[in-house]
């Protein structure tokens, strides 16, 4: 059954390919927008250890990821690369209060989410594979078969008509100002100040 068939915000489902830089532009886009209430960028919860490089997230061992699944503190979750990653069960109050949500989700629950909020919107981040590879490699998160591996197994995604589609191969800051303006598209009412870019459809660097 849909979770925000009559929620007034707006849900904002960031995913790509890794690599492709969607942790940093999100973090971007929160630094940008702090002190605005109607502007939520909830933390996912993650079986991985603080400080492990990447996002900033809530880390708990997976009995307590388990639990609190059990529990339905989670809108969505799903497994990768030996890890379980959680949106709160939050963002539901959050879009009920005509908040605009922004999270980053897997390409393999995209599916899952767009039938849960039939009213979210894709923000498909994207790269070349070599500046993704790049980015692995400097993250230092995994070793260089690893990251062949995860580039090998990136997902695909149809670019539909409803899809924005945002290629990183640019500066952060350019990135970032991109994601503000399509939010800026999306949401229902104007951000707060009104200093954001005039939104666009399609970017490319």
């Amino acid at each position: 059954m849909p979770a925000n068939h009559t929620a007034k915000g707006r849900l904002i489902l960031v995913s790509g390919p890794s690599g492709a830089g969607k942790d940093a532009i999100i973090d971007g886009a929160r630094r940008r927008l702090a002190g605005d209430a109607g502007m939520v960028f909830p933390l996912r919860t993650i079986t991985r250890p603080e400080g492990f490089g990447g996002e900033i997230h809530v880390a708990v061992t997976p009995a307590q990821f388990d639990r609190l699944r059990r529990l339905g503190a989670f809108a969505l979750c799903w497994g990768a690369r030996g890890l379980n990653f959680a949106i709160p069960a939050s963002i539901d109050a959050e879009l009920a209060s005509a908040a605009t949500v922004v999270v980053n989700v897997s390409p393999a629950v995209l599916g899952e989410a767009r039938e849960r909020y039939p009213l979210a919107s894709v923000v498909w981040v994207t790269a070349s594979v070599q500046t993704c590879r790049r980015r692995l490699l400097l993250r230092g998160r995994e070793n260089a078969d690893e990251i062949e591996r995860r580039l090998a197994d990136a997902e695909e995604i149809c670019i539909e008509e409803d899809v924005d589609l945002l290629v990183n191969e640019g500066s952060l800051d350019e990135a970032v100002g991109r994601l503000l303006a399509m939010l800026r598209q999306r949401m229902p009412l104007p951000l707060a100040g009104g200093h954001l870019p005039a939104p666009m459809a399609l970017y490319s660097s």
